[in-house]
């Protein structure tokens, strides 16, 4: 991964050497839908309810592939999310191009409600990431928490993504979105996903885009983080650097570097500085013709990136921000999941 390596030495020296705020994509983000086939009580953005709000909004799969293609002539890492991206018919061409176009490492977000209909992306993604909050329940979604016999299913497909990590050399991620009393149901998940041999990643609740204060002031959830913690430095499978686990509830630093971690939309808007500030512009980037160009062009309008925010603790920036400061935890992130990834 040339281009992720280059791009991280190059932050980690702007970062230790100069004041810059400005800092080069190394995750990119891209939600290829926004279309949803449940209703999870905690999402603030997306679900079954609001599709209809959305028509329309879902680019044709050639416009997708541009993207694509933009994205990977700057960045050699891609993470995929939705919505939902199993709701496109077309999501196995996306990643096949995205492969085609140099993406060396691609991971991909899905609740896995259709993901033995599309089997062929477990031979195309690196990392496969499944949210499952609780066995019982399967997520915190009304519609499926009421039918038994589909969260079984569910839990099932899970086992099977499992079975087949080696055979198809991918890694499997479930993560769990950990709500207010319910720290015990995200036990329960993590000893799920330790016995079928996957990588178990746990997920604060936002409310506003912030950690929600009741967990955060819950001793039970500050204890089931430092129990993550501990597990993942005696080598279990634990998703997450170490500075987020140790710091449970914590928003962005005021050293956040969002330009690093660049969300685009469904539409093919990047969104400057970040899609957590409530005044961030959206850039066409179909019309920039680069990603480096539409971050430009957020600057222009915008202005530079913040150099002092506290306004979301939201992972995606949180921990991309704090790896990106510190080259040596980087380091060991790596060492982790190429280990992880070996077994």
């Amino acid at each position: 991964m040339r281009k992720l390596l280059a791009a991280c030495v190059r932050n980690s020296g702007r970062a230790w050497f100069t004041r810059s705020t400005w800092f080069e994509p190394v995750l990119p983000t891209l939600y290829v839908t926004p279309l949803c086939n449940l209703r999870c009580t905690y999402c603030e953005d997306f679900g079954a309810h609001r599709n209809a709000g959305y028509r329309g909004q879902t680019l044709p799969l050639e416009s997708v592939k541009r993207l694509i293609s933009l994205i990977a002539a700057e960045c050699d890492v891609l993470y995929v999310t939705g919505g939902e991206p199993t709701m496109r018919t077309d999501l196995p061409e996306l990643l096949r191009h995205a492969r085609w176009r140099g993406i060396r490492y691609l991971a991909m977000n899905t609740n896995a409600i259709r993901l033995r209909e599309h089997q062929e992306i477990l031979r195309l993604v690196d990392n496969l990431v499944i949210s499952l909050d609780d066995l019982a329940a399967g997520r915190w979604d009304s519609t499926l928490a009421a039918d038994p016999q589909r969260v079984a299913a569910l839990l099932d497909d899970i086992r099977w993504a499992a079975a087949e990590q080696r055979r198809r050399r991918f890694t499997l991620t479930v993560t769990c979105v950990v709500t207010p009393g319910r720290v015990a149901a995200a036990r329960r998940v993590r000893d799920f996903v330790y016995e079928i041999g996957a990588q178990f990643s746990a997920q604060h609740l936002s409310v506003n885009r912030l950690p929600s204060p009741e967990l955060t002031a819950d001793p039970e959830y500050a204890a089931f983080m430092r129990e993550l913690l501990a597990d993942k430095r005696a080598g279990r499978g634990v998703s997450g650097s170490e500075q987020y686990l140790a710091r449970p509830g914590a928003c962005a630093t005021s050293a956040c570097t969002p330009t690093a971690a660049p969300h685009i939309d469904w539409m093919g808007r990047l969104a400057y500085p970040c899609r957590e500030l409530p005044d961030h512009v959206l850039v066409d980037l179909l019309a920039a013709g680069s990603l480096g160009e539409a971050l430009r062009e957020g600057a222009r309008r915008w202005g530079p990136p913040p150099g002092d925010c506290r306004r979301c603790g939201e992972r995606c920036y949180v921990e991309i921000s704090s790896l990106v400061r510190h080259p040596t935890a980087l380091a060991r992130e790596a060492v982790h999941y190429l280990r992880s990834a070996s077994r």
